[in-house]
């Protein structure tokens, strides 16, 4: 059988691979693009070659068009001043931008604590009266620096990101005297935007301006003719270059196939409510995972959904739902700032209340399952690393299954966040050991800014002999602090770790629907709050975005000394871990060198 140029084989896996052209390979941020075809079927692989290098060659075009498009715009002279109407179009665009944030909160609902029936949200949302605080105080500080003509950093920054909008798009030289004339015109606009969320908390409808009319450069702003599926190619190629991991990556991919295979692949001027409001009929008569359910896997998704309601298989989740209008919302969010002449807001206010509260998405673990895993072989010795869930006399204490599990519980991170950690991520500062959750590294991410952050030691951790065991990562010139987990096809480091963790939650009896690793993350919480932890400092410990004013202003960061009291009231005193094995050390924390 015939071969493609692209097609190789890594162990029994087949990839593609391809360097990138040497025009553009200075600016597109890698030197190839190799990634797995996921098969080991060298006829279903050399299929899939082909697509996938038609998919990458259309990514190297249009990264070209985009690099042309910004060394015309890197040539032109700065301008040195702003007309009256350029002015009054950033303006508009920002007025337009503080009033549709304003709507999407108020679609998205205010927290109602008085509620005992509403369910928790994902992401935390304010209450309706924080919501009002938060705007009003906004307001007294836009109000006083405008009346004094005081031009404040924020505006400034908002100024330099407004003049790359679409539409707007405009140079303007440093020191030009159009800079405070701008930032005074978006002063007013938040403070006009105010006045109108004030009629909206009384309950006057009070519409969104519309954005100003974009005027395209060239025909690249044109949807007349341009295809949902070119538009996507373009998404993805822009989205890929640091946005998205390749698990996020496909994830939106196959929301985005989905849509199409339902609304069919047409011009972006052409769709309409109705497409997003079929896509989400059909969803809700999906089942969950429906691509591995043998009675409807091999069907389109149009089939599967009518199959799987006549057959009364249950729906997928609330969650899952909401998360696919979220992916492909998101995509057509990006269109209307990226071209013209099609429909706003078409995915607006289709997402659905979720029904399970999200503290029921996920279990901690009962004392009684932490006692059974910390009792167990992986811990108390086992027969191999292979057979860690059968009793033996080797020890696991050097490797990742031992201490991720002890880290998640006193430390409450996230399972990828720990298993990316570097030995020079352990850190040490005026005597304290702490953990540096960071996105430094190229293979390294965090799920927000928020997410950056230092958590202390917990002294039971080094109580147990974490800190010896970096000593001895270090010693050993390892990089890694888990080397032996390895990168994914999706860009993690935590997916084998996780699908071990599975198996032996089950092996030793302690698996249910409801918990996980990410259970850790909830037991670490009840145990702040059983400790007394404030919530501002559990939440900058476990990389939460802070709320309200606090969360604008400031560095956001918190004292080790502060964190590592607040880290050393978690107490799982009613657990029993007198059989983890650890190297017995002074009871003083010592820095790693």
């Amino acid at each position: 059988m015939p071969g493609h140029p692209r097609l190789y084989r890594r162990g029994s896996t087949y990839y593609h691979r391809a360097a990138v052209p040497k025009d553009i390979a200075d600016s597109y941020g890698k030197v190839e693009e190799t990634f797995s075809l996921r098969t080991k079927n060298r006829a279903e692989a050399l299929v899939r070659v082909r697509i996938e290098a038609a998919r990458i060659d259309r990514l190297f075009e249009e990264h070209r068009r985009a690099l042309s498009r910004q060394q015309e715009k890197d040539a032109e002279e700065p301008l040195e001043e702003l007309t009256l109407i350029q002015i009054a179009r950033a303006k508009q665009a920002y007025l337009h931008h503080l009033l549709d944030e304003d709507e999407e909160a108020r679609l998205e609902g205010f927290e109602d604590p008085d509620d005992p029936d509403e369910p928790i949200a994902y992401e935390p949302r304010p209450t309706f009266e924080e919501w009002q605080q938060v705007n009003q105080d906004m307001n007294e500080v836009n109000r006083t620096n405008l009346a004094r003509g005081k031009r404040d950093e924020f505006f400034r920054s908002e100024a330099e990101e407004i003049l790359t909008w679409e539409g707007i798009d405009l140079k303007l030289a440093e020191g030009s005297p159009s800079w405070p004339r701008l930032i005074r015109a978006l002063q007013e606009a938040s403070v006009e935007a105010h006045e109108a969320t004030k009629d909206r908390d009384l309950g006057n409808p009070v519409s969104t301006p519309p954005y100003p009319e974009v005027t395209p450069r060239g025909t690249d702003g044109d949807s007349e003719g341009l295809l949902l599926s070119e538009a996507v190619t373009s998404w993805e190629a822009e989205k890929s270059r640091g946005a998205w991991s390749p698990k996020v990556r496909d994830d939106h991919l196959a929301w985005m196939a989905a849509f199409k295979e339902i609304a069919g692949d047409k011009a972006l001027s052409q769709y309409n409510k109705d497409d997003a409001r079929r896509f989400k009929a059909v969803l809700l008569k999906l089942p969950a995972n429906w691509k591995k359910k043998p009675d409807v896997r091999n069907l389109s998704i149009l089939e599967a959904a009518d199959k799987a309601a006549e057959a009364g298989m249950p729906p997928m989740s609330s969650a899952t739902l909401n998360k696919a209008l979220r992916r492909v919302g998101a995509f057509w969010n990006w269109v209307e700032a990226h071209h013209d002449g099609i429909r706003t807001g078409l995915f607006k206010g289709l997402t659905i209340k979720e029904t399970v509260n999200a503290r029921d998405q996920r279990d901690p673990f009962s004392t009684e399952q932490l006692s059974k895993l910390f009792n167990s072989p992986l811990y108390t010795g086992c027969r191999s690393e292979r057979f860690c869930a059968e009793p033996g006399d080797h020890s696991m204490r050097g490797t990742a299954r031992f201490w991720l599990p002890l880290l998640g519980l006193f430390t409450g991170a996230r399972l990828n966040e720990l298993c990316q950690l570097t030995v020079k991520d352990v850190r040490n500062e005026d005597g304290i050991a702490f953990l540096e959750i960071t996105d430094k590294a190229e293979d390294q991410k965090v799920k927000s800014a928020s997410g950056r952050r230092r958590i202390p030691v917990h002294q039971q951790l080094v109580e147990f002999g974490f800190l010896e065991f970096v000593d001895e990562q270090r010693d050993a010139d390892e990089d890694q602090l888990f080397p032996e987990l390895k990168i994914d096809a999706s860009g993690y480091r935590s997916g084998e770790f996780s699908k071990f963790f599975s198996r032996y939650l089950e092996r030793i009896g302690v698996k249910t629907d409801k918990t996980s690793f990410h259970s850790f993350r909830h037991n670490f919480e009840d145990a702040c709050r059983n400790g007394g932890v404030l919530p501002h400092i559990m939440n900058a410990i476990q990389g939460h975005t802070e709320q309200g004013m606090a969360g604008r202003y400031g560095d956001g960061r918190y004292r080790l000394d502060v964190l590592l009291q607040a880290v050393n009231r978690i107490d799982y005193s009613e657990l029993n871990l007198e059989l983890v094995r650890f190297t017995p050390r002074s009871s003083i924390m010592r820095s790693p060198s």
